[in-house]
């Protein structure tokens, strides 16, 4: 008996079985029969259950939030810890392997792990440049199983993705178009959007050649598809402030994941501004947001939106808007005082005033069980010109291009002369075409 005590048991939970069946040892990524990726069976389906009895998860499942590189995973953490599964249920992080985002996520929360793809630092370079990943982008096998597992689904109507990620990072720039067309090969019913930040003028120049690469071949790969563009000057971002309800001033690393909220409340917004934007050809849009705003002091939501319009995150020009949305959030005692159908009704006078070519415009109200008076507003500003939008990283993307032609690092960085032409080209037709559509109503 002494020899049954010194035996080592192993149970159903001690294994993991690869995708044909092969037994292995609880611990490995690869299957050591096949080399094939291992699933952990018991999380997979403790995940679906959870899914399963959520109140709201056919709701859920209608927005995918996409957190990519560090600013965008950030973003995601952010609203995650702020306002918890209820708002965040279904998304997928995206970075390399140790980054700081990976270190922040608990070793036990296997929400977070079932919800990041890590990315080997092979790619992770001082030298690469966006090419590296658009390049490569069919060996990273395993994202498609990800994408899949966190909800996108061709079986469900007007689902909506949401990518969020700085544009100077090479993981983000390189990315972010193949991303956009495999999400749209699981499921073409989808909405995307991709919200992105420009590096700051302080940045190296190779980031902001990555910048402006990375939002030109957004422009050229998806200008047929609906696809929506809101582009965040970094300059801006430093300088973004806001004030909450105790009087404590807010930076853009609060007031951005709300921003997210709000879009991630509202999917029928994008749904809808999609179908429009591709109607008019429109892709890049030009955000302003803010948060907290007394309607006492300001008197009506008309001098709410005139004090936001200041303070853009992109430039824009009232002339050029062809087609906005507003999405207002507002306190149920402010709608008990002031209808829904009279903020409505406020924003489409502003509209008609503000912007002479406005084609279309959306107004959305959020009422939030709140008893302050304080008002939440964000505006998508369609038709901003995509050479003032990326104008801050023009110099930096020139700069850059010199080093590359002067060293002749062309086969290095996987891209020629013709590439860089294309692009540039790209920002001069995008505008001509928008200029064509300036007429005043």
């Amino acid at each position: 008996m002494s020899g049954t005590n010194n035996r080592k048991f192993y149970t159903y939970d001690s294994f993991i079985f690869c995708p044909v069946g092969h037994k292995n040892v609880s611990g490995l990524d690869e299957c050591a029969s096949c080399n094939m990726p291992l699933i952990n069976f018991r999380k997979e389906l403790s995940t679906l259950i959870s899914n399963l009895e959520s109140i709201n998860g056919e709701k859920h499942n209608k927005i995918i939030n996409f957190g990519l590189g560090t600013f965008g995973s950030q973003i995601l953490l952010s609203l995650k810890n702020d306002f918890g599964s209820e708002q965040l249920f279904n998304y997928l992080m995206i970075d390399y392997e140790g980054s700081n985002v990976d270190s922040l996520i608990p070793d036990n929360d296997d929400s977070l792990e079932h919800n990041s793809y890590s990315v080997d630092n092979d790619y992770d370079s001082k030298t690469n440049i966006w090419s590296n990943f658009e390049n490569n982008f069919s060996q990273f096998d395993q994202l498609e199983d990800k994408i899949r597992r966190i909800g996108l689904n061709n079986n469900i109507d007007e689902q909506t993705a949401i990518l969020t990620g700085s544009m100077g990072e090479t993981l983000v720039s390189g990315m972010t178009p193949p991303l956009l067309k495999k999400i749209k090969q699981i499921n073409p019913k989808t909405s995307r959007l991709v919200l992105t930040s420009l590096p700051a003028t302080s940045d190296t120049d190779q980031v902001h050649f990555n910048a402006f690469c990375g939002v030109s071949r957004f422009i050229r790969n998806q200008k047929t598809s609906g696809d929506i563009l809101v582009v965040l000057q970094g300059d801006a971002l430093e300088k973004m402030i806001g004030i909450d309800r105790s009087g404590k001033k807010l930076g853009s690393d609060f007031l951005i994941p709300r921003m997210v909220n709000l879009l991630t409340n509202n999917s029928s917004a994008i749904n809808s501004l999609s179908k429009i934007a591709k109607s008019l050809k429109v892709l890049a849009f030009a955000p302003v947001y803010v948060y907290g705003r007394s309607y006492e002091i300001y008197d009506n939501l008309k001098n709410i939106l005139d004090d936001a319009a200041y303070f853009p995150l992109s430039p824009f020009q009232y002339e050029s808007v062809i087609l906005n949305v507003i999405i207002v959030r507002a306190p149920e005692n402010v709608l008990n005082v002031v209808s829904k159908k009279r903020i409505e009704a406020d924003c489409n006078l502003w509209n008609r005033k503000r912007f002479p070519s406005l084609k279309e415009s959306l107004v959305y109200v959020l009422p939030v069980k709140e008893t302050s008076d304080r008002l939440d507003v964000l505006l998508l500003l369609g038709g901003a010109k995509l050479q003032n939008i990326i104008q801050s990283v023009q110099p930096g993307y020139e700069r850059f291009k010199e080093y590359i032609r002067e060293r002749d690092l062309w086969d290095e960085f996987q891209i020629n002369e013709d590439d860089l032409k294309k692009f540039e080209n790209t920002i001069t037709s995008y505008d001509k075409n928008l200029a064509k559509l300036l007429k005043p109503n």
